[in-house]
């Protein structure tokens, strides 16, 4: 990426913390609230010309892109993983969901939210509609698919490698011991598998990391 690409995605999203000054409020508003200054957004990152701000941070979250807990640097590092598996997809032409995974997922996420009422307040807060929260889940979708057709075949153990891993807690098995030890086994080849593939893609994609708020 060139740096006057870098430049101009910069200054599509403000390369600093902008700020909505009410200069005056129309129908006799209270003079307390004229020219109060409203954090409107701050640029976090930008992934090869895309630019994140600290709004689709909390975008993320709420549409369960990313985990609603953990630090700010967490949040931004995780939104920024999942830009680059966004890139992926998309240069790959990974098909779209069907509307009613979407609409699944974006169920979820409105019951997390407290209901249709806060759901929406949330959605106005973050100058999200209700179509782009619908196209934000599928592109999740689109990764989660990709990622399990890729990975999960070839993070399976071989049985005797799950035997190896159930016996550790000593004597013979049980069942149930050996399917935990199989999705252990699974999880973690899957995550290094992951974590292999994203750091390919960041090699080859410009991020800058402008940090958290």
């Amino acid at each position: 990426m060139t740096t006057v690409s870098l430049m101009q995605a910069w200054r599509r999203r403000a390369a600093a913390t902008v700020y909505l000054v009410v200069l005056a409020l129309p129908g006799g508003a209270s003079p307390l609230l004229a020219r109060q200054a409203v954090l409107v957004d701050r640029l976090v990152a930008v992934v090869g010309e895309q630019a994140l701000t600290w709004r689709d941070v909390e975008v993320a979250r709420l549409l369960g892109s990313i985990p609603a807990t953990g630090t700010p640097a967490d949040g931004v590092e995780r939104l920024i993983a999942r830009e680059l598996m966004h890139i992926e997809v998309d240069r790959l032409g990974v098909a779209e969901p069907i509307a009613a995974a979407v609409d699944e997922r974006l169920g979820r996420a409105r019951q997390r939210a407290g209901g249709d009422g806060p759901w929406a307040r949330q959605l106005r807060g973050l100058g999200l509609t209700e179509a782009r929260a619908r196209q934000w889940v599928s592109d999740d979708l689109r990764i989660d698919v990709y990622v399990d057709q890729r990975f999960t075949a070839a993070a399976q153990p071989t049985d005797a490698e799950v035997g190896q891993e159930a016996a550790r807690d000593g004597g013979s098995p049980t069942a149930e011991q050996l399917a935990a030890a199989r999705r252990r086994l699974v999880q973690a080849r899957r995550s290094a598998l992951v974590s292999d593939w994203l750091d390919g893609i960041r090699g080859r994609t410009s991020v800058q990391i402008a940090g958290p708020r």
